[in-house]
């Protein structure tokens, strides 16, 4: 649900600007007046929208560093932990300047809807509150992909509280965090076997993707985010490899042994389909959340093959590319 919010329109057309500018050479003069060119972007194709974002990049970002280095002190006093919660996610529970609850949450990986009508930090940006205690602000850095129906994905700030205006912060906060990722990202240490700095769409070897389609050619290898990957084959097979935060399915199918890992097998019917989840790193985050990886293959034209046959060869091969946590 959308409403108006206060300081936005004047907000926006700063940090706008600030994403095209710079702020050397501030000094009072007198010139001739010039346009300020915005850059143009195409939203409704799956490029890169700007390269600063890239994946590669995006993925050795650490999203907890990142967003302590938006000075949230300006808003009030943050909490001592910034939380991780999930790949790419980090959240900070803080108070106000009044001592009111003030949640600021980041996500790297974020789904977008229209940010056509907006900027923040030179980026295609949406705005959205929940007509009560929350603000949404999203900064795409890529665009739509047609072929698979998928939106724009982007940076999200997500702030709660109790404020009248709490997109006004969530737009000034998502602002510093493009600025903070675009000129001083601090470099993610990664921890010791996570999957947080893996590529799902480089991890396997493309015949591997092949023969888990019957020998068809993928049309195209697209994202589904920072974490996850998609590829269609010619013959309608398709094949999945996303890294996830959460728990495993449950099914009552035999597990499939990894070379010491086992790992739950989900088939379903219609269409022909096999999942598989295995266990990567447990304790993820503060909830005790597991780290966990994804294998699907999909049959969608229902050719003659055995999807959890070639899922389980398929997430043989991406547990074989992985560490051990």
């Amino acid at each position: 649900m959308f409403r108006p919010v206060t300081l936005i329109a004047a907000l926006l057309s700063v940090l706008a600007v600030a994403g095209c500018t710079s702020a050397a050479g501030m000094a009072k003069t007198t010139s001739a007046r010039r346009t300020v060119e915005v850059p143009q972007y195409e939203l409704n194709k799956p490029e890169l929208l700007d390269q600063a974002f890239a994946p590669d990049r995006l993925r050795g970002v650490d999203v907890c560093a990142t967003l302590q280095t938006a000075d949230l002190a300006k808003y009030g006093a943050p909490a001592p932990e910034f939380t991780p919660d999930g790949l790419g996610t980090c959240a900070n529970y803080m108070k106000d300047h009044n001592g009111k609850d003030f949640d600021v949450t980041l996500y790297f990986d974020s789904e977008m809807g229209d940010p056509s009508t907006h900027r923040i930090g030179g980026l295609p940006a949406e705005i959205s509150d929940n007509g009560s205690d929350t603000c949404f602000a999203r900064a795409a850095y890529t665009g739509a992909e047609p072929r698979l129906i998928a939106a724009p994905r982007g940076l999200e700030v997500q702030v709660r509280g109790e404020q009248a205006d709490m997109c006004s912060p969530a737009v000034q906060i998502l602002a510093d965090v493009v600025d903070i990722v675009r000129t001083r990202p601090p470099i993610s240490p990664r921890v010791s076997g996570s999957l947080a700095g893996f590529d799902p769409c480089g991890i396997l070897d493309p015949a591997a993707v092949r023969d888990a389609m019957m020998g068809a050619t993928p049309d195209s290898t697209g994202g589904e985010g920072l974490y996850g990957c998609e590829w269609f084959g010619d013959n309608s097979v398709a094949v999945e490899v996303s890294f996830n935060v959460g728990s495993l399915q449950s099914s009552d199918q035999a597990p499939l042994d990894l070379s010491g890992v086992m790992a739950v097998v989900v088939p379903t019917n219609d269409p022909p389909t096999c999942e598989i989840e295995w266990e990567h790193r447990k304790n993820a985050n503060a909830a005790g959340d597991s780290e966990f990886v994804h294998v699907e293959v999909m049959n969608m034209d229902g050719i003659p093959m055995d999807p959890c046959a070639n899922a389980s060869n398929l997430a043989r091969q991406v547990r074989a590319k992985l560490p051990t946590a």
